[in-house]
């Protein structure tokens, strides 16, 4: 595995040499859980925490820097809680612990970053990390979003073709096809008999649809389904490689950044383990803790872990010794980003003939299964 050890540095956008005099905020896109009726895209985050690196560095004060961008805002989640940020502020409360009011919209991460930056006096310079992570992780699940667009339309597509054919289609030619039900092929009889089925029966398969839903919904969060099918993800051709460097990248960018921020080790080890949700990584975690607070340093359990590459045990571990531990770890999370980034190009790229050929099949046997018997009508007929 080649490594680009070039040195990462962030480059936030946004950056000038003058404050700008509007402070505006892009079209809410990426989104993230929150509650309520306006939800807070991972786009107003980052927007929101470049502005405010900008307003520092300008000499604004903190309650007139987030005065000022909460103006900005349309009515919504983000505008409400920057007002009572700001109202926090003004109490004499320290910015971090007034986010940690609002982890809906404030991560342990990010408000972790926040208060490091606060305590070292280093707060534009956290802002600029965050907001650059916070970048690279959008941009990503935007490229996701645009490989997935493509299969997700086919899909719809397929569903409605196949469900028209077998509800609508084939009942108008049932009657027809009744005088030769016995040289009828066994498709065009399936199809038929499924087609019946869903009409006359459809109060039946709607509830049992729903049921099925809910009782997978609540088997997915059981501990025992969830680890199984943690590993078994991993393993999965084609999508397997993605989830694991997603989950690379993932781990080492929160410690990267965590660590810049002089975080201390077994705070950060703790924040970046809920950044991954996954039981094989999470094992990986409660080992790192073990050793760190054992006084055995961080190489030791990159080096016990079976699922890491044997270049990386090697960096972290010269990382370590060389105290450039949050360096190392910037430059392999740059690494994996740019490795995922290009499997999921090819991902893509893969998926759309791979469907196409799906759909080719799929709607070639419905019309082979309704052509076919009514080639032997014709020549019944002759």
């Amino acid at each position: 595995m080649a490594i680009n050890v070039a040195k990462v540095e962030p480059t936030p956008e946004g950056e000038s040499s003058a404050p700008q005099p509007q402070l505006t905020l892009l079209s809410k896109l990426a989104r993230v859980q929150i509650g309520g009726p306006h939800k807070t895209s991972a786009e107003d985050l980052v927007l929101f925490t470049q502005q405010l690196a900008l307003l520092i560095q300008t000499g604004i004060g903190l309650v007139p820097a987030i005065a000022a961008l909460a103006s900005q805002l349309k009515p919504g989640e983000l505008r409400t809680v920057l007002e009572r940020v700001r109202l926090r502020l003004e109490e004499g409360v320290g910015l971090s612990e007034s986010l940690e009011d609002h982890t809906g919209v404030f991560n342990h991460l990010f408000t972790s970053i926040i208060r490091a930056g606060e305590a070292s006096g280093s707060l534009q310079e956290s802002l600029l990390r965050l907001s650059s992570i916070m970048e690279i992780q959008r941009r990503l699940r935007s490229r996701v979003r645009e490989a997935m667009t493509y299969p997700t339309i086919l899909t719809c597509i397929m569903a409605i073709v196949v469900a028209f054919m077998m509800i609508y289609m084939f009942p108008r030619f049932s009657d027809l096809f009744s005088g030769i039900a016995d040289e009828l092929p066994l498709s065009t009889r399936l199809l038929l008999a499924s087609g019946d089925f869903l009409r006359s029966r459809w109060w039946i398969v709607v509830p049992i649809a729903f049921l099925a839903g809910v009782g997978a919904r609540r088997l997915s969060k059981t501990e025992a389904f969830r680890e199984r099918w943690d590993r078994l993800k991993l393993s999965l051709p084609l999508v397997g490689p993605l989830f694991t460097k997603a989950y690379m990248f993932q781990l080492f960018s929160s410690l990267g950044i965590l660590l810049g921020s002089r975080v201390p080790h077994l705070e950060a080890i703790g924040i970046a383990r809920k950044a991954i949700e996954n039981a094989r990584y999470e094992e990986f975690f409660t080992n790192l803790a073990e050793r760190v607070e054992a006084g055995q340093g961080v190489a030791l359990a990159f080096q016990e872990c079976s699922f890491l590459p044997q270049t990386v045990k090697l960096m972290v571990a010269t990382g370590e010794t060389s105290g450039a531990l949050d360096t190392v770890m910037a430059r392999l999370s740059e690494h994996y980003r740019e490795e995922l980034e290009s499997d999921i190009r090819k991902l893509s790229s893969m998926i759309e003939p791979i469907m196409l050929v799906i759909m080719g099949v799929l709607v070639g046997f419905v019309a082979i299964s309704f052509i076919v018997p009514l080639f032997k009508l014709t020549r019944g007929v002759h």
